[in-house]
């Protein structure tokens, strides 16, 4: 075989190997893609259930449903493991109670300061604030990777947090 024909016979696979490294590159990206965006989507998915869980508790404020208002966010979540749900009320983990409430002021900086319900609130809180009854919602959930079960998002934390002013 003459040396022209040698580059030309070695030659033959070369686009064969450039397309197959390129399609492995391509799908391994894609699947990448995928991962993330399918960590949004559960990221969403939680942040809508702990809105809906807010609304439905502003929307009940004199008889919110403190007992059942975590399965109904877990629920409303859809996500392939439920998600923890903590609540709680003025800062406190176990303290919601439909009757009897007592009031607090809401800081600057996520705190909350004992005051009489409908009082103005001192310097450092919310500006132009009254004392008011908080509820606190949390959730959150690991991230279960649907594409790439051993991929860099996988067991990352999404949490979703909410504040809504009940009275």
């Amino acid at each position: 075989m003459t040396p022209e024909g040698r580059v030309r016979h070695a030659e033959e696979g070369a686009a064969t190997l450039e397309f197959a490294l390129l399609t492995l590159f391509f799908f391994l990206s894609a699947l990448l893609a995928l991962d993330v965006a399918s960590y949004y989507v559960q990221r969403s998915q939680l942040a809508e259930a702990v809105s809906a869980g807010s609304m439905s508790a502003f929307a009940n404020r004199t008889a919110v449903p403190f007992q059942t208002l975590p399965t109904y966010i877990q629920n409303a979540a859809r996500l392939p493991s439920a998600p923890q749900v903590s609540i709680g009320c003025n800062g406190s983990v176990s303290g919601c109670v439909n009757t009897g409430r007592s009031c607090a002021c809401l800081s600057k900086t996520g705190g909350y300061a004992s005051a009489t319900c409908g009082s103005s609130c001192p310097a450092g809180s919310t500006p132009n604030s009254t004392a008011g009854y908080y509820l606190q919602i949390t959730a959150s959930s690991q991230y279960r990777a649907m594409v790439l079960p051993r991929g860099m998002l996988n067991g990352m934390p999404i949490v979703q947090s909410v504040t809504v002013r009940l009275e």
